[in-house]
């Protein structure tokens, strides 16, 4: 059960391994309460087996032993952007931002060029390259196509802004992401109370920092933003 979900449209992702995966569209009003029921049928498709396994593994941060998998899930049926942008991700995370570009272009003309989620993740193959305006432009893309409602999209144009040295046009976009993704990614607040203090905005950073020690209390970062909230108190507090 997902609990306090504002309102807005979101888009959800239903898979086990071993099942066809079901994407559905879900739009919510204020108060409004839904129960879904999603069926999940066997699959013994050998190219969407091996790219759940791929799944799996960049999930469970086996960067590397993913890639084989989406590769093999590639041998298995062409077109399949899906797997392209898997082994984007995945190369993300090992900071092989030339190869992950790559894949997510393969992923985006299989797509005929109309792939929010591929131009996404090319934003952030471009960031990782220091290809900020490159980057801003992708982001840009994947949010007209998607209607404007990607939180990924908004945090990575955001991230881009923040190193731009545009933190105004950076928190607009950040706290964007956090509309939209309904709580669900507590790194978000973490960055946008850095992106605050970074415009002295002390009172909103201490409320962001505090959120997301209240959706992640246990974090390895929790320490250190405990910490630096009880600093950032200390400070409002002399000068006032």
């Amino acid at each position: 059960m997902i609990a306090d979900l504002p309102p807005g449209r979101y888009r959800l992702r239903a898979r086990k391994l071993g099942t066809r995966e079901r994407h559905l569209d879900l739009r919510l009003a204020p108060g409004e309460y839904r129960r879904l029921g999603i069926i999940l049928r066997p699959t013994g498709d050998p190219a969407e087996l091996a790219y759940q396994r791929g799944e799996q593994l960049r999930e469970e941060k086996k960067y590397q032993a993913s890639l084989s998998w989406y590769r093999l899930a590639l041998q298995r049926r062409t077109p399949f952007p899906e797997a392209h942008v898997g082994l984007a991700r995945s190369f993300l995370a090992l900071h092989q931002y030339d190869e992950a570009q790559a894949e997510a272009e393969a992923a985006i003309g299989e797509r005929q060029g109309v792939y929010p989620e591929g131009y996404t993740v090319l934003g952030r193959a471009l960031h990782g390259k220091g290809l900020y305006e490159e980057a801003l432009a992708a982001y840009r893309r994947a949010l007209r196509q998607a209607g404007n409602f990607s939180p990924e999209a908004h945090a990575g144009l955001a991230l881009v802004l923040d190193d731009m040295d545009e933190p105004e046009r950076a928190i607009v976009h950040m706290r964007m992401a956090i509309e939209q993704n309904g709580d669900a990614e507590p790194t978000l607040y973490n960055l946008l109370g850095n992106m605050l203090l970074r415009i002295e905005a002390l009172r909103e950073a201490i409320a962001a920092f505090q959120t997301y020690l209240n959706l992640a209390p246990q974090s390895d970062l929790a320490p250190a933003i405990r910490s630096l909230v009880d600093q950032l108190r200390a400070e409002m507090n002399e000068s006032q």
